[in-house]
């Protein structure tokens, strides 16, 4: 069966819709709100670029990159890095092409701003997916985490 669809650029309406793929677990449903308040500003100033895949007047998809002004490194001179973040796709569309689309165009958007370095978190099931775009394993970061306390 040949489905088609379409992608759109993420506007600052689609907050709460960004923050259900940021937060698509039973346990991060509490942080919607946050997320959406936090994303929409940073869509409406361009330091949230996303691609939303519609097919029919359903989403089926969706990805996003966030801008980093990370500083400038032999690597990266213009100092902005690329977040890769919110990548979904509904189940019933899984394996048609759609995530890895979003974020190739994405990365296409990114890289005419002169954006040369990025990065994300992969889950198991994905790291195919992004490797096939180019990412590879970077062991050498450390990372701290500071509990947060219950109220």
């Amino acid at each position: 069966m040949e489905t088609t669809w379409t992608a759109r650029k993420a506007l600052p309406g689609d907050a709460e819709l960004i923050a259900s793929h940021a937060c698509y677990r039973e346990d991060d449903v509490a942080r919607r709100a946050g997320y959406a308040e936090w994303v929409k500003p940073r869509i409406g100033a361009r330091k949230y670029l996303g691609l939303i895949a519609m097919q029919g007047g359903e989403v089926v998809g969706g990805a996003g990159i966030v801008l980093l002004d990370w500083g400038p490194t032999r690597a990266n001179p213009s100092g902005q890095m690329g977040r890769v973040v919110n990548v979904f796709t509904a189940a019933h569309c899984r394996g048609q092409g759609i995530a890895r689309t979003l974020v190739a165009r994405l990365l296409e958007q990114c890289e005419a701003l002169g954006v040369r370095e990025f990065n994300l978190g992969a889950t198991p099931e994905a790291r195919a997916l992004y490797a096939g775009l180019g990412f590879a394993d970077y062991a050498p970061e450390m990372r701290r985490r500071v509990a947060i306390e219950a109220a």
